[in-house]
C-alpha cells in the first residue's frame, strides 16, 4: 500500500492541477487521453503513435477568429498531405451537442475531425486556453512540442490580413526533420475558452460528500471484495493508492466499461454512464492529492457484497455440467443438450447466467430444445447464430437477459436447452461450472419474444488494415416493437452503431458504441420498446481495426475472415422484438 501511495504522490505532482489556470509548457509530458468526435467516432492518443505528429486546433463555431483560422489550417494540412501528420480540431467549450457541431462544420466546409472535449479536461491537460490555438503533439513520447498561434495573422494583437510567418508549419517541418523547433510560440488572438462552468463544478470537491458517493454509484458494484474488478474500493486509503490508475482509465474512457454515446443513455435499462460533472470531480480530486477531508471514511463504512442473482432468486436453476478447459490450444465450440423436466408449459420472463470461470468462458448461447424432434434448431453454428440469441446469452459484461412487460419466451412441457459454449484457454488447466437462472411468468404473457440479427459472414480484412467498415441490414416485414439491440465482434472490433430506416425514408440512429470492447459485450434493453412499422430496415454498421495500433490485436499481419475463434472475426448486430399484434389477436 505504501508503494501505491508513493505512486499517487509522484503522479499527482507531475500532472498539472486542473481548473486553477496552470498550463503546461512545450515539451512537457501529457497523459494519454480519449475523446469522441462529432460523428460519434472514438479517438485515443496512444492508438495514433504511428503518426509523426498530431496537430490539434482549438475550434469553437461561435468564434469568428476560429472560423477564419480554420481556412489557414486547411492550407497547412494540405501542405503536409502524404506525411505521417494528423490534423484534428478540438472543441473544448464543454458542448455535448454533436449534431450542432456537425451542422456548423458543414456550413463552414470543415472536413477535419472535431473532437468533443466535453469535460474540458483535455484542454487543461494540453494547456489550451484560447480558440484558434494550436498544440502539436508527439504521440509516441506523449509530449506537447509546440503550442501557440497558427501564424502571425492569428497571433495576439495582430491585424494582419495575410500571414507572413507560419509558426505551425515551421514547427512541424523542424519537428519531422528531427530539428529543434525555433518557431515563435505566441498566444492566439482567439477568444479565451470559458472554463467557469467546469471550475464551479470542482470549486469545493469533498471526498465524503462528492467522491465517495460517485464511487459507490459508478464503481463499487464491481470493485468490491469478491467482485469482478481487480481491486476493491473498500476504503479511502485503497482508492488513494490506486488513484493514478483511476485517473488514467477516466481520461481514456476505459471505465466505467461499456460507455455509449451520451445521447442514448436514457433510452436503455442498466446504463452505468459516468457524467461529465462526475468525471471532472474525480480527476480534480485525484490531481489535488486524493485526500480525505473528514475524520470518517464513507467507503470503509459502506458494506456491500456480490449478488449472485441480480434479478432475484430464479424459479429454476440449471447447473451446466463442469467443463474441463485445457491450459493451451484451441478449444472447439461445445454444444450441450440439457433436459429441463418441465411438468407443464412455461413462459420465461428473464434469464441469468453466472459464469464459473470468467478467465476462460467467452460466451454461452441458450436455445429451446423442441421435445418432438429432440434437436431444436440444432447445434450447427451457422444455423444457430443466424437465428439470433434465442432464449438468452452470456458474454463478458452481460449476465441478465430480460424481456419487456407482457412478453416472454415459451418453454413447452418436455423441452430442454441447447447450449453453445465457447472457451478460450488461459495458460492453465481449469474447470468451468457455470449456472443458468430462469425466471417464469405466473401467467401466459400477451406476446412471444422473437430475435434475429443483422449479420455478414463474408468478412475479409486485409493485414494491417486500420478501418475496415462493414454494413449489414435486416428488414421487418410486419409491424413490430424493438426491445433490445447489441453488437458482437471479436478483438478487432472497433466501433458499432444501429440505425433504423423507416418506410418513408427517414432515418434514426438508435445506438452508437464508439469504443467497442471485446471483454465487455453488453446488450441494450430499451426502456420503452420502439415501434417499427412494416418495411422498417435495421442497419448495423461495424468497424474493425487490424492494425498494430489496436492493443488487443493478436496478429496485425494476419488476413482475417469469419470464424468462431476469438482471433478470427464475427459481425453480428443482434436484436429482440415482439410482433405488434398480440398472440391473442393473431
Amino acid at each position: 500500500m505504501l508503494r501505491f501511495l508513493m505512486i499517487a504522490k509522484i503522479a499527482t505532482a507531475s500532472l498539472m492541477t486542473v481548473f486553477v489556470g496552470m498550463s503546461v509548457n512545450a515539451a512537457d509530458r501529457i497523459s494519454d487521453f480519449s475523446l469522441t468526435d462529432s460523428e460519434g467516432r472514438f479517438f485515443q492518443l496512444s492508438r495514433h503513435s504511428d503518426e509523426q505528429a498530431i496537430v490539434l486546433f482549438s475550434y469553437d463555431p461561435q468564434s469568428r477568429d476560429a472560423r477564419r483560422a480554420a481556412s489557414d489550417l486547411a492550407d497547412v494540412a494540405e501542405q503536409f498531405e502524404g506525411q505521417k501528420v494528423e490534423f484534428l480540431m478540438i472543441n473544448s467549450t464543454g458542448s455535448v451537442d454533436k449534431l450542432a457541431m456537425r451542422e456548423a462544420a458543414e456550413k463552414e466546409d470543415i472536413t477535419l475531425r472535431i473532437l468533443m472535449d466535453d469535460t474540458q479536461l483535455v484542454a487543461k491537460e494540453l494547456g489550451l486556453s484560447r480558440t484558434a490555438e494550436v498544440a502539436i503533439l508527439d504521440p509516441t513520447a506523449k509530449e506537447v512540442v509546440y503550442r501557440g498561434a497558427l501564424n502571425d495573422r492569428f497571433s495576439e494583437g495582430s491585424r494582419a490580413r495575410r500571414a507572413k510567418e507560419h509558426y505551425v508549419a515551421d514547427a512541424l517541418t523542424a519537428f519531422i526533420a528531427g530539428q529543434n523547433i525555433t518557431a515563435k510560440q505566441v498566444a492566439s488572438k482567439g477568444e479565451e475558452i470559458d472554463f467557469s462552468t467546469s471550475a464551479a463544478v470542482v470549486s469545493s470537491v469533498s471526498y465524503a460528500n462528492d467522491v465517495a458517493p460517485i464511487l459507490k454509484e459508478r464503481c463499487v458494484t464491481c470493485h468490491m471484495e469478491g467482485g469482478i474488478a481487480p481491486f476493491a474500493m473498500s476504503s479511502h486509503q485503497m482508492v488513494q493508492g490506486w488513484s493514478p490508475m483511476i485517473r488514467e482509465v477516466l481520461i481514456t474512457k476505459r471505465m466505467p466499461p461499456g460507455q455509449i454515446g451520451t445521447e442514448y443513455s436514457n433510452q436503455f435499462h442498466g446504463i452505468n454512464q459516468i457524467s461529465v460533472e462526475e468525471t471532472q470531480k474525480l480527476v480534480h480530486w485525484i490531481d489535488g492529492g486524493a485526500g480525505n477531508d473528514t475524520s470518517t471514511d464513507p467507503l470503509a463504512e459502506y458494506k456491500i457484497s456480490p449478488v449472485k442473482w441480480g434479478h432475484g432468486e430464479p424459479d429454476m436453476i440449471v447447473n451446466i455440467p463442469p467443463q474441463t478447459i485445457p491450459a493451451t490450444g484451441t478449444v472447439e465450440y461445445r454444444n450441450l443438450v440439457l433436459p429441463l423436466d418441465l411438468p407443464e408449459d412455461k413462459w420465461v420472463k428473464a434469464v441469468e447466467f453466472v459464469a464459473g470461470d470468467t478467465t476462460v468462458l467467452h460466451h454461452i448461447i441458450a436455445w429451446a430444445q423442441a421435445p418432438d424432434t429432440g434437436r431444436g434448431r440444432g447445434p450447427n453454428p451457422f444455423g444457430i447464430l443466424n437465428q439470433g440469441i434465442g432464449l438468452g446469452a452470456y458474454a463478458p459484461g452481460n449476465t441478465i437477459n430480460t424481456y419487456p412487460d407482457e412478453a416472454g419466451f415459451p418453454l413447452v412441457q418436455g423441452s430442454g436447452l441447447i447450449l453453445q459454449m465457447h472457451y478460450t484457454s488461459s495458460g492453465k488447466e481449469t474447470v468451468d461450472a457455470s449456472e443458468i437462472g430462469i425466471h417464469f411468468w405466473d401467467e401466459e404473457p400477451e406476446r412471444a419474444i422473437l430475435g434475429g440479427s443483422a449479420a455478414d459472414l463474408e468478412i475479409a480484412i486485409a493485414p494491417f488494415e486500420a478501418n475496415h467498415e462493414m454494413v449489414a441490414s435486416k428488414k421487418f416485414r410486419k409491424d413490430a416493437y424493438l426491445t433490445m439491440v447489441g453488437p458482437h465482434m471479436h478483438y478487432r472490433g472497433q466501433d458499432a452503431n444501429f440505425k433504423l430506416v423507416y418506410p418513408d425514408g427517414t432515418e434514426e440512429e438508435i445506438l452508437n458504441v464508439p469504443n467497442y470492447q471485446f471483454n465487455w459485450q453488453k446488450t441494450y434493453d430499451f426502456k420503452e420498446p420502439k415501434f417499427l412499422p412494416a418495411g422498417t430496415e435495421m442497419v448495423f454498421r461495424a468497424t474493425f481495426d487490424n492494425s498494430a495500433m489496436n492493443p488487443f490485436n493478436p496478429d496485425p499481419s494476419a488476413e482475417i475472415s469469419w470464424g468462431e475463434q476469438t482471433w478470427q472475426e464475427m459481425m453480428f448486430g443482434f436484436f429482440r422484438y415482439v410482433d405488434a399484434e398480440s398472440s391473442e389477436g393473431e
